[in-house]
């Protein structure tokens, strides 16, 4: 038996994968597969990688979809939300993330981590956090 590291890897719905594809983009994520209108996988050189379904009509104000991302540290997270920071604050962001789409600022938190979140356009929430030592 392995005792290797166990990798999660959220699946979310997508109203369409171009959409998804120009959101993501903008904070350095890849495509890496795409299976017509059923599946799609993107990755972002920090290891992250995500997965999304042909989810038709997604309602993004009541989508409840989210993953939690955690790092081993602080100065991690800090440097990834510096470049997605730069990367996610311009116009042309601005038109693929909609009313939706955002990013959201870190803050520590009172049980110990420092956590910053993005929305997608979709609603889809991805946190990311990591223990403040």
């Amino acid at each position: 038996m392995s005792s290797g590291a166990v990798v999660q890897i959220p699946i979310f719905p997508s109203s369409g994968f171009d959409g998804t594809i120009a959101f993501y983009s903008h904070f350095g994520f890849a495509e890496t597969a795409r299976h017509g209108d059923e599946y799609l996988i993107v990755e972002h050189p920090s290891g992250i990688e995500l997965h999304f379904y042909g989810g038709g009509t997604v309602k993004p104000r009541t989508n409840d979809h989210a993953a939690y991302v955690r790092f081993q540290s602080v100065e991690t997270l800090d440097q990834l939300y510096a470049r997605w920071n730069g990367l996610g604050n311009t116009p042309a962001f601005s038109r693929v993330a909609g009313k939706i789409g955002r990013l959201h600022a870190p803050v520590d938190t009172d049980y110990g981590l420092r956590e910053f979140a993005v929305i997608d356009h979709d609603g889809n929430l991805l946190r990311l956090g990591a223990p403040r030592r």
